[in-house]
């Protein structure tokens, strides 16, 4: 009679194939993992670089915010009053070009004012004076993402003309930081490449894997702040400010260590 093992010698052989087919490509992976950032095996000998790069572009996007306040009497009357002056902003904006999605509101407050008497002492007495309700103050915040820069000192007279209040802005930007930042940060990577490259070549040795990366500072472009002169209300007879817009420069510094051998 034939054994077991004679019986499915072919299943065997064909467990023992697979089972070394496995082992093999888990070497493989091993072997390739060992040669990217940070993995595989303790490297000793190693050199360090660093790299800059830095992109200056002209800015894409405005943001400018501002308020609407009213105080009246009665809390309906100033909701109305403020409506009304924020609906008329917000036509003229679009007639000029302004999209309505762009005009967000940051904040909507409303809240009693009082007034408060001054305590009077009468033969020796000091009664305490109730505050006294003088109205309701409403307080709508609006931001604009102002996309056509050639309209920011457009929108700014438009705002002159219709009173607003704590007015911040023009803060100028991009739509996507972020690739204004990896293009910054590419350019750091290609810089310290090439010093690495320098480096192996005059020390006779050559670049094996990159063992660690970092990147230090730069980063997101900060917002350019561009400074009005049109204090805490505006008025028609505000002058609408030039506004130059320039470039940013967005900067990113990198450190690279290489095994070398």
């Amino acid at each position: 009679m034939q054994t077991f093992i004679e019986k499915n010698q072919k299943l065997i052989i064909g467990v023992f194939i697979l089972l070394g087919l496995f082992l093999l490509a888990s070497t493989i992976k091993t072997l390739r993992e060992s040669k990217l950032v940070g993995s595989g095996l303790n490297a000793t000998n190693t050199i360090m670089v660093s790299g800059k790069g830095e992109v200056n572009k002209s800015p894409d996007t405005a943001k400018v915010s501002f308020s609407i306040r009213a105080e009246k009497k009665v809390l309906k009357e100033a909701q109305d009053e403020v409506s009304t002056k924020i609906a008329k902003i917000k036509a003229d904006l679009i007639v000029k070009g302004v999209e309505e999605k762009y005009i967000k509101t940051d904040s909507y407050t409303s809240y009693p004012q009082y007034d408060y008497p001054q305590n009077r002492c009468y033969n020796g007495a000091c009664p305490v004076q109730s505050p006294v309700l003088r109205g309701y103050e409403v307080a709508h915040s609006i931001t604009l993402n102002i996309k056509d820069l050639d309209s920011v000192e457009v929108v700014l007279g438009i705002l002159a003309t219709n009173s607003v209040t704590d007015m911040s802005g023009p803060n100028f930007g991009f739509e996507d930081d972020k690739m204004i930042s990896r293009e910054a940060r590419d350019l750091a990577i290609d810089d310290a490449k090439n010093e690495a490259e320098k480096l192996a070549k005059s020390l006779g040795v050559r670049l094996v894997r990159i063992v660690s990366f970092s990147e230090n500072g730069g980063g997101y472009p900060m917002p350019m702040y561009a400074k009005t002169e049109m204090g805490v209300a505006m008025n028609m007879d505000a002058s609408t400010p030039e506004i130059p817009v320039g470039e940013q420069k967005v900067s990113s510094n990198v450190t690279i260590v290489y095994e070398i051998r």
